[in-house]
């Protein structure tokens, strides 16, 4: 499993090679393999300063293997043994090889330093969120998690320059290769941090070389979103997957003053396009926090298919067949929004 970083590196053989500091506007990567040996995560061939030579000559091989490639964005407060575990699961579950993105997403200042006066507490994890309600926004737990997760969205659109030169990296391998297809898999605060890499020159265009993206639970306003979701144009698709029962976003909801989130609810104003596709979670089975839903244990076959072909770099609904086949209450008229399960009553299709 390979990772890039654009996160300081360090002298080490595990996880804590990759630092919490990183250069704000910097375009340095860094990368490594990542496995997981006798319970712990082992690092091999880490490059702390990646040439665009040292990138092809890593990224073509994968992309000449035998299976379909899926690139995974993580969203907020993860670390990086997170992350390396979360495209571990990716990989075991769909049959894919994963490539990870690991950026300083735990809210820590760029050098690592702790938010001033922010009260001491646990690191917590993607589901930190969960629970922020009006009420107690304000208490000292619950402002420390937000108070992170406001820094983290400040890290992401201070490392969109290296996400977009990731981007570049892929696309270039990939044209190269010209053999597996890829998939680029952005969740939740990962959504924001693709959105504002898309404002980069060229970033767009590279991401154009990918089959499918699919945003995932994505934590970006929804209003609006179409302005910004237009500039994404793989050759395949896109695709925005939400869920009304969302606790995280609903946590990031109250955080952000009341900004509804495009993977709790995209709105009316969707984008209408033969190339995009929204996917409904809502009361579906979507496992603690209704946030991971696509990496969850034992989901139902029919989510499971789904994500499969998405990550997978295939059309969510073949040629031949009819949307009930794949979705379990099928698409609306214009098969723009797809559902996993019946509704809420209004908006049913």
């Amino acid at each position: 499993m390979l990772v890039f970083t654009n996160r300081a590196t360090i002298p080490a053989a595990d996880e804590t090679a990759f630092a919490t500091t990183f250069e704000p506007g910097g375009t340095r990567l860094a990368l490594a393999g990542a496995a997981r040996v006798s319970g712990r995560w082992q690092l091999a061939g880490l490059n702390g300063d990646v040439g665009d030579d040292d990138a092809m000559q890593t990224l073509v091989p994968l992309f000449r293997g035998r299976r379909a490639v899926l690139v995974y964005l993580h969203g907020n407060n993860n670390s990086p043994a997170q992350c390396f575990e979360r495209c571990h699961a990716l990989a075991a579950l769909y049959d894919l090889e994963v490539i990870g993105f690991s950026w300083a997403s735990e809210g820590f200042l760029s050098d690592g330093g702790e938010l001033p006066g922010l009260a001491a507490g646990a690191s917590g994890d993607e589901l930190d969120l969960k629970g922020v309600k009006a009420a107690n926004r304000t208490d000292p737990g619950f402002q420390r998690r937000i108070r992170r997760y406001h820094q983290a969205r400040i890290n992401a659109q201070d490392s969109v320059d290296a996400l977009a030169r990731f981007l570049r990296m892929l696309g270039a391998a990939r044209l190269y290769a010209n053999t597996q297809p890829f998939t680029v898999a952005a969740h939740s605060l990962g959504a924001h941090f693709l959105q504002y890499a898309l404002e980069v020159p060229g970033a767009g265009e590279s991401l154009g070389t990918a089959h499918n993206v699919a945003l995932l639970a994505a934590c970006a306003r929804a209003a609006g979103h179409r302005d910004w979701l237009g500039k994404i144009q793989p050759k395949g698709q896109v695709f925005v997957t939400f869920n009304k029962g969302d606790s995280v976003l609903l946590g990031a909801f109250i955080a952000d003053g009341q900004q509804t989130k495009l993977g709790t609810d995209p709105g009316a104003e969707l984008l209408k396009s033969s190339s995009v596709r929204y996917v409904s979670f809502t009361n579906a089975k979507v496992g603690f926090g209704g946030h991971g839903y696509f990496v969850n244990e034992n989901m139902p076959k029919k989510m499971l298919k789904v994500f499969a072909r998405i990550f997978g770099s295939s059309l969510d609904i073949a040629a031949d067949e009819y949307p009930r086949q794949v979705y379990p209450v099928g698409c609306d008229a214009n098969e723009l929004t797809c559902y996993m399960a019946a509704p809420d009553p209004v908006g049913l299709p």
